[in-house]
């Protein structure tokens, strides 16, 4: 007996995938097609995708940076900034 694969993705799927892959959270991508976290980690890795969300851009970035020099906490900036906490820790201590 093998592994089972589950249901195949539809291209419409794997477009979404594609379309979401570091900018939505996996949980985010999942609830929206309705499929397992392990189940779109697996088909991001089988199509090469990476999920890790990253900063929109330099500016973004550079003012998440500043604004935690001031003294704002991580949530707080993540709030200001419409990103999830993660986005802005990753931005701050890892310089993503």
């Amino acid at each position: 007996m093998g592994w089972s694969t589950g249901r195949a993705w539809s291209r419409e799927e794997l477009r979404i995938l594609e379309q979401n892959a570091g900018k939505v959270s996996v949980s985010g991508i999942a609830l929206q097609l309705g499929r397992s976290k392990q189940s779109v980690q697996n088909c991001a890795i089988r199509q090469g995708l990476s999920l890790r969300i990253r900063a929109g851009n330099e500016d973004d970035a550079y003012l998440c940076r500043e604004l935690y020099k001031e003294g704002l906490t991580i949530s707080v900036i993540a709030e200001k900034m419409e990103m999830s906490c993660s986005q802005v820790f990753n931005i701050i201590y890892r310089g993503n």
